[in-house]
C-alpha cells in the first residue's frame, strides 16, 4: 500500500510538471509578449526583473526580433539579473555590431589602409545583403542556448517556461510561430533585421526579423497558451521618432508591422510601455533601456497589482528555475564536423581549424571558428550544436566568400597630405586555393602599385607561397607650413621597384614566420641644402640588387593606427647585396665629390615590441621598444645616406614628414603612451618616444660621417580620436625635437599606412 501510495505521488507530480497549466488552477495564468525594438528591447529584461521582484507570475512567453532573443534566454533559465549583467559587457557590443573581441579579431590584411570592402559575384549574386558578420552572434547563442534546447528535447514547451518564438517568412509575406526546433537558431532567425545581418535559411527559405509582419505578437499567445492575463512588454517604435536620420531606423519605420490587439482580448491585456529615445541600434544605451523597463515594471505593478496574482515567494521561482537548470548539460564539445563545401574546400577548412578530438575545449574551436571565418575563401560560418552522449557534436555550415573583392580607403588630411587607395581581389577556392590582388595608392606624398599572388595550403603545417611585384615612389617636401597650402617643392624623392616572393608559416593564429627572396632596383634623388633651386646639383643614388629577409612576427593589436589593447613583436633581419651607384646632376655641377660605382654588401636586424594594459575601463597604459642594428656604411651625400637609413616613424604625423634626428643605420627608441576614453568613444591619446642612435649621421666638410657623440632625441604628440563607420578621424599635434619644422598639426580621416618596403 505504500508503494503504491508513492508512485501515485510520483505519478501526479511528473504529470503536472509536464503540465504547466495544471497546477495553475488556483490562480489566473500569466502569459508575457515580447516585442521587438532593437536595442530598446533590452527594456523587456528590466521589465521582468520588476514582475519577478513583485512576485507576479510568467507561465508562458511570445517574443518576437529582440523579444525573442530577451524570452528565449529567459525561457532557458536565465535570470533578468544575469540577462542584465550582459548587456553592459564588451562581449554584448560584440554580438550587436559584428565586430569580435580582441581575441577573436583577426585580419588578413591589417597593414592595408583600406576602410571598407565590397563584395562581389561572379554570377548575379551581387553585392552582399547584410552590414556585419552573425558569427559573434551565432557563437553565443550555440554556447548558451544549446545546452537549454537539448535539455528540452527541441521541445520549448518543455522548457523553464513554455515559449513561442516568431519569424518572418518574407516569401509567404507572413509571420511563421516557432514551438520546436534548434532554440539558438530560431531565435537568430527573429532577430535577422533586414540590411543589417544575414537571414537564416530554414528549409529553402530565408527568415527574417519577426517583427516584420507581427511586431506585437498577441494572436500567437491566445492561439498557442490562451493564458487568462496577457502582458505586453513594449518600447516606443520608430514611427514615433521618424524625423531620425539613420538609416536602419528609416527601414524600421517602413517594414516592420506594430499590430493591433484584437477587441475580445482587450480585457485580459495589459500594456508595459517603456518611453525611451534612443534608437533601432543604440546598443550602448542598453543599461538605460534596461532601467526604464525595470522602472515601467515597478509602475506597472503599483498601479494594477490588485489585478495581477502573485507567486508566494521569489523561493518558488528560483525552485522552478534551479530544477530546469539542473538538467543541462555542460557546454563540452567532444566533436565537430564541416558541411557546406566541396572535398578540397573542407580538407583546407578543417586544417583552419585544427580541432583535437577531446572535451573542454569550447574556448579555442572559439578562437579557430573566428579565424576561419577572417580566410579569404570563406564567406560565412554558422554553427549548430547537438548533444551527443555527455558533450556536444558541433556542426559547422561554411559558405565559400564571393570571389571578387573591392576595397577603399585612404586618408583625408588638412595638411597636403591627403591619400587614396583602392584594391582588387579575386578569390579562388579549389585544390590549391589562391588570392589574386591588385592594389594601389596614390598621394602627393606616398604612391604604390602592387600585384601578388597568394597560394595558400591549410593542414597540420600550413603555409602560404606569394610571388609578388611592387612599386613605390616617396616625395617629401622641404617643409610643411600653413593650413591646406600647397606644397612646396620636394627636397627628396625615391622610387623602387620590387619583385619576388614571400613564404609565410603561421606559428599562430596571430604569428608567423615569413622569409622574404626579392629583387629590388631603387633611385633616391636628394638635394644636398634644405634651401635650394633647379641649378643646384642633384644626388641620385641608386642600388640594384637582392634583399633575403627571415622575420617573426605576432600582430595582436585591436587598432590599425592608435590600439588600445594587445601586443605586437616582431624580431628579424635582411641581407642585402647589389650595386650602389652615386652621381650628380648637371655633370658640370661645382661638388667636391666624385660618382660612385661599387658593390654592396650589408646585414640588417631588428627587433620590436608593443603592448598595451588597461588601467581602469576608460585608461590604457601601452609601451614600445625598438631597435636596429646594420653593416651598412655611408652613402655619397648627407642626405643621401639619410634617405637609405631606417626611420623611426611611430605615429601618423612622423610617416609624412622628412625627419633628419630620427633615422640612423644602429639605434634604440622606447615610448609610453596613455590613451583615455573621455566620452562616447572620443579618446585623448598622448605619448612620448625617446630616440639614441649609437652613431648620428651627421653632415661634415668632406661629406657624411657618424658621430657617436649625437645626443639623444625625443618627439611626442597629442591626439584626439574617435572611431567612425568610415575609419577613424582624429586632430593630433606632434614635436620632434632639433628638427627644422619641429611642430606638425594635421586633421586626418581615415589612415596613414604604407607597404611595407623591403629597403627599410
Amino acid at each position: 500500500m505504500q508503494r503504491l501510495s508513492l508512485f501515485l505521488l510520483w505519478a501526479i507530480t511528473a504529470f503536472v510538471a509536464l503540465n504547466p497549466c495544471l497546477g495553475q488552477n488556483d490562480r489566473p495564468t500569466v502569459g508575457l509578449v515580447l516585442t521587438g525594438g532593437g536595442a530598446r528591447g533590452a527594456a523587456h529584461v528590466g521589465v521582468i526583473q520588476a514582475l519577478e521582484e513583485s512576485h507576479i507570475p510568467i507561465d508562458f512567453v511570445v517574443g518576437t526580433s529582440v523579444g525573442a532573443l530577451v524570452g528565449g534566454y529567459y525561457a532557458s533559465g536565465w535570470t533578468p539579473q544575469a540577462m542584465k549583467a550582459l548587456l553592459s559587457t564588451p562581449e554584448f557590443q560584440s554580438r550587436v555590431s559584428g565586430k569580435p573581441l580582441d581575441p577573436y579579431e583577426f585580419s588578413t590584411d591589417f597593414g592595408s589602409p583600406g576602410i571598407f570592402s565590397i563584395h562581389l559575384g561572379t554570377a548575379q549574386s551581387g553585392v552582399k545583403g547584410h552590414l556585419i558578420s552573425s558569427l559573434p552572434l551565432d557563437w553565443a547563442l550555440m554556447q548558451e542556448l544549446a545546452p537549454a534546447s537539448s535539455a528540452a528535447g527541441a521541445n520549448f514547451d518543455s522548457l523553464m517556461v513554455p515559449f513561442r518564438c516568431v519569424g518572418s517568412d518574407v516569401l509567404a509575406k507572413t509571420d511563421t510561430v516557432f514551438s520546436q526546433g534548434y532554440l539558438p537558431e530560431l531565435i537568430r532567425a527573429s532577430i535577422s533585421f533586414p540590411f543589417y545581418m544575414r537571414p537564416v535559411w530554414m528549409e529553402g527559405r530565408p527568415i527574417y526579423d519577426g517583427g516584420l509582419y507581427n511586431n506585437r505578437p498577441v494572436d500567437v499567445m491566445v492561439e498557442e497558451f490562451d493564458p487568462d492575463i496577457i502582458l505586453i512588454s513594449g518600447t516606443e517604435s520608430a514611427i514615433s521618432n521618424f524625423e531620425s536620420d539613420a538609416l536602419i531606423t528609416q527601414i524600421e519605420a517602413l517594414v516592420m508591422q506594430h499590430n493591433v490587439v484584437d477587441a475580445p482580448h482587450l480585457a485580459r491585456t495589459f500594456e508595459i510601455i517603456s518611453e525611451l529615445e534612443s534608437g533601432t541600434l543604440d546598443f550602448d544605451k542598453v543599461d538605460q533601456a534596461c532601467a526604464a523597463g525595470y522602472s515601467s515594471g515597478l509602475e506597472f505593478v503599483a498601479s494594477n497589482g490588485d489585478k495581477l496574482p502573485v507567486e508566494g515567494s521569489m523561493e518558488s521561482i528560483s525552485a522552478k528555475r534551479s530544477a530546469f537548470l539542473s538538467t543541462l548539460s555542460a557546454f563540452d564539445v567532444s566533436e565537430i564536423e564541416v558541411a557546406g563545401l566541396g572535398e578540397h574546400q573542407q580538407v583546407y577548412a578543417e586544417g583552419l581549424l585544427r580541432f583535437e578530438k577531446k572535451k573542454g575545449i569550447a574556448d579555442a574551436l572559439k578562437k579557430r571558428m573566428f579565424f576561419l571565418e577572417a580566410n579569404a575563401f570563406i564567406g560565412r560560418v554558422f554553427p549548430r550544436a547537438k548533444l551527443n552522449d555527455d558533450a556536444f557534436k558541433v556542426q559547422i555550415d561554411v559558405v565559400e566568400e564571393r570571389s571578387l573583392k573591392f576595397t577603399v580607403g585612404g586618408g583625408a588630411s588638412s595638411q597636403p597630405l591627403s591619400m587614396g587607395h583602392a584594391a582588387l581581389q579575386y578569390t579562388h577556392f579549389g585544390r590549391i586555393p589562391k588570392v589574386a590582388k591588385l592594389s594601389g595608392s596614390l598621394g602627393t606624398l606616398y604612391s604604390d602599385l602592387g600585384l601578388g599572388i597568394a597560394f595558400h595550403h591549410a593542414g597540420k603545417l600550413p603555409w602560404v607561397v606569394e610571388p609578388l611585384f611592387n612599386i613605390r615612389r616617396w616625395n617629401y617636401t622641404r617643409d610643411l607650413v600653413g593650413f591646406l597650402q600647397e606644397i612646396r617643392p620636394t627636397f627628396f624623392n625615391s622610387s623602387e621597384l620590387e619583385w619576388g616572393s614571400r613564404f609565410t608559416l603561421p606559428s599562430s593564429t596571430r604569428s608567423a614566420l615569413q622569409l622574404s627572396v626579392l629583387g629590388i632596383q631603387s633611385l633616391d634623388r636628394t638635394y644636398s641644402n634644405w634651401l635650394f633651386s633647379s641649378s643646384d646639383p642633384l644626388n641620385e643614388d641608386s642600388f640594384v640588387g637582392s634583399v633575403i629577409g627571415l622575420n617573426w612576427f605576432h600582430e595582436g593589436r585591436n587598432h590599425r593606427q592608435f590600439p588600445t589593447a594587445g601586443s605586437r613583436f616582431q624580431i628579424g633581419g635582411q641581407f642585402h647585396g647589389g650595386n650602389y651607384a652615386s652621381a650628380f646632376t648637371p655633370e658640370d655641377a661645382l661638388d667636391t665629390r666624385d660618382s660612385v660605382n661599387k658593390d654592396l654588401r650589408f646585414f640588417r636586424g631588428l627587433a620590436q615590441f608593443e603592448t598595451y594594459m588597461s588601467i581602469t575601463e576608460r585608461l590604457v597604459f601601452g609601451v614600445k621598444a625598438e631597435g636596429r642594428m646594420s653593416s651598412e656604411t655611408l652613402r655619397t651625400t648627407h642626405r643621401g645616406s639619410l634617405a637609405q637609413a631606417v626611420s623611426y616613424s611611430p605615429m601618423p604625423g612622423s610617416k609624412a614628414v622628412f625627419l633628419e634626428h630620427f633615422r640612423g643605420y644602429n639605434f634604440g627608441a622606447v615610448a609610453a603612451v596613455v590613451d583615455w576614453t573621455v566620452l562616447n568613444g572620443i579618446h585623448l591619446r598622448s605619448e612620448i618616444h625617446l630616440f639614441k642612435a649609437t652613431k648620428g649621421i651627421v653632415s661634415g666638410d668632406k661629406g657624411p660621417r657618424l658621430d657617436s657623440a649625437i645626443p639623444s632625441f625625443w618627439m611626442g604628440g597629442i591626439h584626439v580620436w574617435k572611431e567612425l563607420p568610415i575609419g577613424p578621424i582624429s586632430a593630433g599635434i606632434e614635436y620632434y625635437k632639433s628638427e627644422r619644422s619641429p611642430l606638425f598639426f594635421e586633421v586626418l580621416l581615415g589612415y596613414r599606412l604604407f607597404q611595407r618596403s623591403a629597403r627599410r
